[in-house]
Protein backbone atom coordinates (compact mmCIF):
# COMPACT_ATOMS: atom_id res chain seq x y z
CA UNK A 1 0.00 0.00 0.00
CA UNK A 2 1.48 3.33 -1.06
CA UNK A 3 1.28 6.48 1.03
CA UNK A 4 -0.51 9.51 -0.40
CA UNK A 5 1.74 12.23 1.00
CA UNK A 6 -0.53 14.96 -0.36
CA UNK A 7 -3.23 13.88 2.10
CA UNK A 8 -1.03 13.57 5.19
CA UNK A 9 -1.14 15.94 8.17
CA UNK A 10 2.07 15.86 10.22
CA UNK A 11 3.20 17.42 13.49
CA UNK A 12 6.96 18.08 13.76
CA UNK A 13 8.19 18.46 17.36
CA UNK A 14 11.75 19.62 18.03
CA UNK A 15 13.37 22.31 20.17
CA UNK A 16 15.78 23.22 17.35
CA UNK A 17 14.28 25.49 14.72
CA UNK A 18 16.87 24.26 12.20
CA UNK A 19 15.62 20.67 12.50
CA UNK A 20 11.99 21.78 12.22
CA UNK A 21 12.89 23.77 9.11
CA UNK A 22 14.76 20.84 7.53
CA UNK A 23 11.89 18.46 8.30
CA UNK A 24 9.31 20.87 6.94
CA UNK A 25 11.22 21.30 3.68
CA UNK A 26 11.69 17.54 3.31
CA UNK A 27 7.98 16.94 3.89
CA UNK A 28 7.01 19.59 1.36
CA UNK A 29 9.32 17.97 -1.20
CA UNK A 30 7.47 14.69 -0.61
CA UNK A 31 4.21 16.35 -1.57
CA UNK A 32 2.74 17.46 1.76
CA UNK A 33 0.77 20.70 1.64
CA UNK A 34 2.35 23.56 3.66
CA UNK A 35 -0.79 23.98 5.79
CA UNK A 36 -0.69 20.26 6.64
CA UNK A 37 2.71 20.54 8.37
CA UNK A 38 2.40 21.71 11.98
CA UNK A 39 5.29 22.56 14.29
CA UNK A 40 5.86 22.53 18.05
CA UNK A 41 9.02 23.59 19.89
CA UNK A 42 8.55 21.24 22.86
CA UNK A 43 6.34 18.52 24.30
CA UNK A 44 3.97 20.89 26.09
CA UNK A 45 3.32 22.83 22.88
CA UNK A 46 2.78 19.53 21.06
CA UNK A 47 0.14 18.50 23.60
CA UNK A 48 -1.71 21.78 23.06
CA UNK A 49 -1.60 21.23 19.30
CA UNK A 50 -2.81 17.63 19.56
CA UNK A 51 -5.69 18.80 21.71
CA UNK A 52 -7.07 21.03 18.97
CA UNK A 53 -5.78 19.56 15.67
CA UNK A 54 -6.08 16.08 14.20
CA UNK A 55 -2.92 14.75 12.54
CA UNK A 56 -1.89 11.52 10.83
CA UNK A 57 1.67 11.32 12.15
CA UNK A 58 4.04 12.83 14.74
CA UNK A 59 7.76 13.30 14.07
CA UNK A 60 9.39 14.09 17.41
CA UNK A 61 12.77 14.73 19.00
CA UNK A 62 13.57 12.61 22.05
CA UNK A 63 15.58 14.96 24.24
CA UNK A 64 13.76 18.21 25.04
CA UNK A 65 13.44 20.25 28.21
CA UNK A 66 10.31 19.62 30.26
CA UNK A 67 8.12 17.06 28.54
CA UNK A 68 10.53 15.07 26.38
CA UNK A 69 9.73 12.89 23.39
CA UNK A 70 9.21 9.68 25.38
CA UNK A 71 6.91 11.53 27.77
CA UNK A 72 4.95 12.99 24.87
CA UNK A 73 4.49 9.55 23.31
CA UNK A 74 3.28 8.21 26.66
CA UNK A 75 0.77 11.06 26.91
CA UNK A 76 -0.51 10.19 23.46
CA UNK A 77 -0.64 6.43 24.02
CA UNK A 78 -2.45 6.91 27.35
CA UNK A 79 -5.24 8.84 25.63
CA UNK A 80 -4.32 12.23 27.07
CA UNK A 81 -4.88 14.09 23.78
CA UNK A 82 -7.77 14.48 21.37
CA UNK A 83 -5.96 12.36 18.78
CA UNK A 84 -6.20 8.53 18.59
CA UNK A 85 -3.94 6.86 21.14
CA UNK A 86 -2.44 4.58 18.47
CA UNK A 87 -1.40 7.47 16.22
CA UNK A 88 1.81 6.77 14.21
CA UNK A 89 4.82 8.29 16.01
CA UNK A 90 8.42 8.47 14.78
CA UNK A 91 11.39 9.70 16.82
CA UNK A 92 14.14 12.05 15.65
CA UNK A 93 17.34 11.42 17.55
CA UNK A 94 21.06 12.06 17.34
CA UNK A 95 21.70 9.43 20.02
CA UNK A 96 19.11 7.12 21.53
CA UNK A 97 20.27 5.43 24.74
CA UNK A 98 19.12 1.95 25.75
CA UNK A 99 16.50 3.11 28.26
CA UNK A 100 14.87 5.38 25.69
CA UNK A 101 14.88 2.66 23.05
CA UNK A 102 13.25 0.19 25.44
CA UNK A 103 10.63 2.72 26.56
CA UNK A 104 9.93 3.65 22.93
CA UNK A 105 9.41 0.00 22.06
CA UNK A 106 7.00 -0.53 24.98
CA UNK A 107 5.09 2.57 23.87
CA UNK A 108 4.92 1.23 20.30
CA UNK A 109 7.01 3.92 18.63
CA UNK A 110 7.08 3.47 14.86
CA UNK A 111 10.73 4.14 14.18
CA UNK A 112 13.80 6.34 14.60
CA UNK A 113 15.28 8.88 12.20
CA UNK A 114 18.90 9.85 12.87
CA UNK A 115 19.56 13.59 13.07
CA UNK A 116 20.34 15.53 11.01
CA UNK A 117 17.52 13.96 9.01
CA UNK A 118 18.14 12.75 5.46
CA UNK A 119 15.09 13.14 3.17
CA UNK A 120 15.36 9.54 1.95
CA UNK A 121 15.39 8.24 5.55
CA UNK A 122 12.42 10.42 6.45
CA UNK A 123 10.37 9.21 3.50
CA UNK A 124 11.19 5.55 4.17
CA UNK A 125 10.33 5.85 7.89
CA UNK A 126 7.01 7.53 7.11
CA UNK A 127 6.07 4.89 4.54
CA UNK A 128 6.80 2.11 7.04
CA UNK A 129 4.89 3.83 9.86
CA UNK A 130 1.83 4.59 7.75
CA UNK A 131 1.51 1.10 6.27
CA UNK A 132 2.28 -1.14 9.28
CA UNK A 133 -0.57 -2.53 11.44
CA UNK A 134 -1.51 -0.17 14.27
CA UNK A 135 -1.33 -1.28 17.93
CA UNK A 136 -4.64 -1.80 19.66
CA UNK A 137 -6.10 1.48 20.93
CA UNK A 138 -5.90 0.72 24.64
CA UNK A 139 -4.76 3.81 26.58
CA UNK A 140 -4.53 2.00 29.92
CA UNK A 141 -1.86 -0.53 28.97
CA UNK A 142 0.85 2.14 28.79
CA UNK A 143 0.50 3.69 32.25
CA UNK A 144 3.13 1.36 33.72
CA UNK A 145 5.84 2.37 31.22
CA UNK A 146 8.54 4.32 33.06
CA UNK A 147 9.72 7.62 31.57
CA UNK A 148 12.43 10.06 32.63
CA UNK A 149 10.38 13.19 32.01
CA UNK A 150 9.09 14.71 35.22
CA UNK A 151 6.29 16.38 33.29
CA UNK A 152 4.35 13.15 32.79
CA UNK A 153 3.71 12.34 36.45
CA UNK A 154 0.03 13.12 35.96
CA UNK A 155 -0.24 9.91 33.95
CA UNK A 156 0.02 8.02 37.24
CA UNK A 157 -1.33 10.78 39.45
CA UNK A 158 -3.36 13.93 38.69
CA UNK A 159 -1.91 17.42 38.20
CA UNK A 160 -1.53 19.46 41.38
CA UNK A 161 -4.27 21.77 40.07
CA UNK A 162 -6.54 18.77 39.57
CA UNK A 163 -5.82 17.54 43.10
CA UNK A 164 -6.66 20.96 44.53
CA UNK A 165 -9.81 21.12 42.43
CA UNK A 166 -10.87 17.66 43.57
CA UNK A 167 -10.14 18.46 47.22
CA UNK A 168 -12.30 21.55 46.95
CA UNK A 169 -15.10 19.51 45.38
CA UNK A 170 -14.85 16.91 48.15
CA UNK A 171 -15.04 19.59 50.81
CA UNK A 172 -18.00 21.19 49.05
CA UNK A 173 -20.03 18.04 48.50
CA UNK A 174 -18.98 15.90 51.50
CA UNK A 175 -19.76 12.85 49.36
CA UNK A 176 -17.93 10.03 47.59
CA UNK A 177 -19.64 10.73 44.30
CA UNK A 178 -22.42 9.41 42.12
CA UNK A 179 -22.15 5.90 40.65
CA UNK A 180 -22.98 6.04 36.95
CA UNK A 181 -23.03 3.28 34.31
CA UNK A 182 -20.45 3.78 31.58
CA UNK A 183 -23.22 4.72 29.16
CA UNK A 184 -24.15 7.62 31.45
CA UNK A 185 -20.62 9.00 31.79
CA UNK A 186 -19.63 11.90 29.55
CA UNK A 187 -16.15 13.18 28.62
CA UNK A 188 -14.98 15.83 31.07
CA UNK A 189 -16.61 14.28 34.12
CA UNK A 190 -14.32 13.89 37.15
CA UNK A 191 -13.61 10.62 38.96
CA UNK A 192 -14.59 10.66 42.63
CA UNK A 193 -12.62 7.49 43.38
CA UNK A 194 -9.56 5.69 42.02
CA UNK A 195 -10.44 3.43 39.10
CA UNK A 196 -8.84 -0.02 39.21
CA UNK A 197 -9.06 -3.08 36.98
CA UNK A 198 -9.96 -6.66 37.99
CA UNK A 199 -6.51 -7.31 39.46
CA UNK A 200 -6.55 -4.10 41.47
CA UNK A 201 -4.10 -2.23 39.20
CA UNK A 202 -4.70 1.51 39.16
CA UNK A 203 -6.07 2.65 35.81
CA UNK A 204 -6.98 6.24 36.63
CA UNK A 205 -6.59 8.15 39.91
CA UNK A 206 -9.43 10.09 41.50
CA UNK A 207 -9.58 13.65 40.27
CA UNK A 208 -8.98 12.61 36.66
CA UNK A 209 -11.16 14.19 34.00
CA UNK A 210 -12.39 11.35 31.81
CA UNK A 211 -11.55 11.66 28.11
CA UNK A 212 -13.53 10.27 25.18
CA UNK A 213 -10.66 7.87 24.38
CA UNK A 214 -10.62 6.48 27.92
CA UNK A 215 -14.39 6.01 27.88
CA UNK A 216 -14.21 4.19 24.56
CA UNK A 217 -11.55 1.81 25.92
CA UNK A 218 -13.59 1.03 29.04
CA UNK A 219 -16.72 0.41 26.99
CA UNK A 220 -15.05 -1.65 24.28
CA UNK A 221 -12.99 -3.83 26.63
CA UNK A 222 -15.31 -4.44 29.58
CA UNK A 223 -14.14 -8.03 29.97
CA UNK A 224 -10.51 -6.95 30.26
CA UNK A 225 -11.02 -4.18 32.81
CA UNK A 226 -14.17 -5.37 34.59
CA UNK A 227 -15.51 -1.83 34.75
CA UNK A 228 -19.22 -1.18 34.23
CA UNK A 229 -19.74 1.90 36.44
CA UNK A 230 -17.71 4.94 37.43
CA UNK A 231 -17.92 6.98 40.61
CA UNK A 232 -18.31 10.58 39.42
CA UNK A 233 -18.01 13.79 41.44
CA UNK A 234 -21.50 15.15 41.94
CA UNK A 235 -22.28 18.32 39.97
CA UNK A 236 -23.11 21.48 41.84
CA UNK A 237 -26.72 21.66 42.93
CA UNK A 238 -28.61 24.98 42.80
CA UNK A 239 -28.79 26.64 46.17
CA UNK A 240 -25.97 24.57 47.78
CA UNK A 241 -23.06 26.38 49.41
Amino acid sequence: MSVDFARLKVLVVDDQILIRTLMTQALRNMGLRPEAILQAADGAAAIRTLDIRQVDLVLCDIQMDGLDGIGLLKELRCGQTANPSNLPFIFLSGHADRSNVLAAARLHADGFIVKPPKPADVEKAIELAMTKPRPEADPFRYFVVSTSSGQVQHLSQPHASTLLEHAALDEHHHAAGTLLPLEGVKPGMVLARDLTNLSGHLLLPKGTRITATQLAALRNFRDRYGVSHLSIVEPDQPGRD
